[in-house]
Order: structure tokens, then sequence, then C-alpha cells
């Protein structure tokens, strides 16, 4: 999921990334109602699948914490977001302006509780926009950050548990600007994809490390043809690497397209996935050769529901659909999805009663047509919600989100079990 956030920043000096160690210390945030008052955990009977507890706040500080993401694998949770930090000038320290960082939280007892945030980046540049993957016993986050002058693509890993992650490697490692980041993992592998802006053009570019994050090939172009709302996905199973993005440029060649390989090296040709102008955002997820690509809105386009296409041969084939859950999932905006078994869980922003809500929608296929459960309104708070991420370990769900009910912009977050 991505979202364009307009900040900006002046970088005043470079700095170098150390390796940092989370400390363990027990976090266990409050449940807080909207107002800040705190309330009592209630599962939601809303959904006969799915029963979440009421949302926490899990940021809950004075500043703006945004754009949240959220992994998991095994009873390990880790959620990484952007928090608005001071900057101060260089020669007299007083405050100049806000900067922005990438923090990650914790947690060893399957979302229960959380250790105490870590400042990853913790530079003088702007970070933002951070991804996270996580397999076994290790956890991957990158972002962009513009410290050397441009934006590049940062990579840090966390080892054992996330106790302790690497020195910050810049991926990108260009002139040009490295920006739209994602990152997937299967076992040792791990891929990143971003797009690649020089003076030639905008590629979709990655890069692929098949030992754990510790060395990275060389990077591959996987399409030249992208615009600056281009916004390149990855996902990983035990078929390979599988990436799809969007293009908006012009009527005749707009679309979504997929490209996978089996070794991270070479890749096939791209494949349009759609034939008319239903799409906004992508999202892809793969589990066991079953590759599915969702996308809903953007600002800019509005869709009128949930474009869903679905290969079950690995990403040879794929069939698509169109759903608005009976006009209730229409334009979902910042769609991020999660797949278990037979089941895709997609959430959402939704224009819900003149408000954005996150809406989580299970999608349960039989043959090749999504049967939609119930909606559930994870949100349901009085101000904008936004920027939904999801994850899904064993039985358990986990949603954050971006939400200014808190008086301001908080990442709350949702732990639910399937039923």
């Amino acid at each position: 999921m991505v979202i364009v956030k307009l900040f900006t920043a002046l970088v005043t000096a470079s700095a170098v990334l150390a390796a940092v160690a989370i400390l363990l210390a027990s976090y266990s945030p409050s449940p807080q109602g909207v107002a800040g008052q705190n309330t009592v955990p209630q599962a939601n009977p809303q959904n006969a699948t799915v029963r979440f507890d009421k949302a926490i706040n899990l940021t809950n500080n004075t500043q703006d914490s945004v754009y949240g993401q959220v992994v998991a694998a095994a009873d390990n949770v880790y959620v990484v977001w952007q928090d608005s930090v001071p900057s101060y000038g260089s020669s007299d320290g007083r405050y100049n302006s806000r900067n922005y960082d990438i923090f990650v939280m914790r947690s060893i007892d399957g979302g229960k509780t959380f250790a105490s945030p870590v400042n990853l980046s913790n530079n003088s540049g702007f970070s933002e926009h951070p991804q996270a993957a996580s397999d076994s016993d290790s956890v991957y986050t990158v972002w962009a950050d513009n410290t050397s002058g441009n934006r590049e693509v940062l990579f840090a890993a966390g080892k054992s548990n996330g106790t302790s992650f690497d020195t910050a490697l810049n991926l990108s490692n260009t002139t040009s600007d490295s920006f739209n980041q994602e990152i997937a993992v299967f076992g040792t592998s791990v891929y990143v994809v971003w797009l690649e802006e020089d003076d030639v053009g905008i590629k979709v570019t990655l890069r692929a490390s098949h030992d754990g994050g510790n060395t990275f090939e060389k990077a591959l172009v996987i399409s030249d043809k992208a615009t600056v709302a281009t916004l390149p996905k990855v996902a990983a199973d035990s078929q390979g690497v599988h990436v799809a993005w969007s293009f908006i440029e012009d009527e005749q060649e707009n679309g979504l397209f997929y490209s996978k390989s089996s070794d991270g090296r070479t890749f096939s040709e791209p494949k349009k996935l759609n034939d008319q102008n239903n799409f906004g955002e992508p999202q892809i997820v793969a589990e066991n050769g079953t590759v599915y690509v969702v996308s809903g809105g953007l600002d800019v386009i509005e869709v009128n529901g949930l474009f869903v296409a679905r290969s079950t041969d690995g990403g040879a084939t794929f069939t698509s659909e169109m759903l608005d859950v009976n006009g209730s999932f229409v334009n979902p905006l910042n769609v991020e999805a999660a797949v278990n078994g037979s089941t895709l869980y997609v959430a959402g922003q939704v224009f819900v009663s003149n408000n954005e809500e996150i809406l989580l929608l299970p999608l349960q296929f039989q043959s090749n047509t999504a049967e939609p459960p119930a909606l559930l309104n994870l949100s349901d708070n009085p101000k904008i919600s936004e920027c939904p991420s999801i994850a899904i370990s064993g039985d358990k769900i986990f949603v954050v989100w971006e939400d200014l009910s808190p008086g301001n912009h908080e990442i709350l977050y949702a732990r639910g079990m399937k039923m």
C-alpha cells in the first residue's frame, strides 16, 4: 500500500545509520476511546468468521504518527511507521521544524503486548513510507530517505526475532530519485521493488537477496513503462517472486500489469490483468501457487468496487471480477490484503456515512468466484481513518491504520481471531 503524502524537509547533514538493539521492555498500550478515555476491549460481533478486540492507540503520542504497516510470523508481530520528530538547527540547537523518522515496535506474544518503540532511521534526512516483511525469526524493513541529497531506498534486517537490526543498507545507491518501495520475503529470499527515476525515464526496479538480506544481487529492471504514479508491489511464495504494478498515462495503455520469476533473476514478459480503467492502487499476495492481485481506487481515480484477479497456477493465467458487496465496498482506497488458505482478507479505506472508515472484507473462493461474507467496520470512529495494513499468523489477524480521532494522527491497532 502506498499513499503519496506531500512532505518536505531540508537535508542538513549526512548520517551513519548505526545498528540498533530493541530493548524488550514490556509495553502494553491501553485501549483508547476516540476522546482518549480508557475502554474495555470488546469482541466485535459484526462478522461471524472473525472477531476483533476493540482497537487500541499503539503510538499514543503528541506528534503525528503515520503510514503504519504490520507484519507477523508465528507469535512475532511487528509494526513500523513514520513519526514526526523535532528537527534542530545545527548552529544553536533551537527548534526549527519537524522531520520524520522510521520507528518499529515488536511483540513476541502474538500481539498482546509490545516492546518499546525503536527509531530505525534516526538521521537528519527525511525518512518516509516504511514497508516490512517477516519470515520465521527475521523481519526486514525498507523506506525512502533523502539524507544523501536525493531519495534512496534503505533496507534494514532484524534478526533473532527482531531483537536487533543491522546497519541500514542503501539498496538503490544512485544519484537519481528512488521511491515507492515494497518488500517481500520467502524463506531466506528477500525481494525489494521500487521506482527509479532518472534522466531517461522511470523504471520498476527489483533487487533480490538469497541469504536473508546479507547480500543483494544487482538491480533488475522489470518494466520501463512507469510514471511517478506507478505503484509497484511484490509477493513471494514457493513458486517464486511475483510483481504487480499500475500504469496511468493514457486510456489506451492504462492498466494493471504482472510479471513473475522463479529465481528472482529473470522475469516473464509483463501481462495486463484488466481490460478497462477499473483500477487504482494494486496489492499482490501469494500462497502456495495461488496469486491474488487486488485493486481499489485512488484519490484521482474513482472505481465502482474492488478489482480481484486470481491465479491458481502460479501466475500463468488469471481470472478476474469486480466486487462491490451490495454497494458497501465502492471505491475502497489504500487497499491491503492477506491470504490464509482459501480466504483472502482485504482491508480498505471506504466512505461510510460521510466518513472514511477501515473495512475488512473476507473473500472465500468457491471455484473461481469470490463469495464475500459480511463486512466488518474496524474503526467506526468520528474522524478519518486511513491507510490500513493487515497481517495474518495462524488463527490471528492483525490490522493497523492511521486515525485522526484521538486528536492527531495516531497508529491504531486491532487484533482479531478467526472463528
